[in-house]
């Protein structure tokens, strides 16, 4: 009789966690949007001859309308897994080119509904050995003006 009360909890119990784990799974591949936008790592690739780290990623809009994007590209950086943060070298976004010389505080293009745009950054003296862990896009709000959103890629 005892055995089959311990039998019994323990099934239980794996009822109840084992459902919840695989939820947990399943919400980790889910993409996430901030602000209708899905930011998807296409590529991290570091040039040892050059020194050069490039990111390549997608950002898609999922508003129901096309939308300006405008990307705080001062306030955009790649951090290392040190904790160091690096400005960009250059930055592209489908056929736009930033350069840091440039001087150029903001980024801004024109998204479709549902149409992967072809986002580039490259960090110019990349030190070997060196992991990118995350990059920060900081980018305007489309309900608010003025209002920046932080979102942290992990790579």
């Amino acid at each position: 009789m005892k055995k089959n009360i311990i039998g019994y909890c323990v099934l239980l119990l794996g009822m109840l966690i084992i459902p919840g784990l695989s939820l947990a799974q399943e919400a980790d591949t889910v993409p996430e949007l901030v602000d209708d936008i899905q930011v998807d790592v296409k590529n991290v690739s570091v040039d040892a001859k050059t020194k050069t780290l490039t990111l390549d990623l997608f950002l898609i809009s999922y508003q129901k309308n096309p939308r300006e994007f405008k990307l705080n590209t001062f306030a955009t950086q790649v951090l290392d897994t040190k904790g160091q943060t690096y400005m960009y070298s250059t930055m592209q976004m489908g056929k736009v080119l930033i350069k840091l010389s440039d001087r150029q505080n903001y980024l801004h293009y024109f998204m479709e509904d549902e149409v992967p745009v072809a986002f580039k950054i490259t960090v110019d003296n990349w030190t070997k050995g060196n992991k990118a862990k995350a990059v920060k896009l900081v980018f305007e709000d489309s309900a608010e003006v003025g209002k920046f959103i932080e979102k942290a890629v992990n790579l």
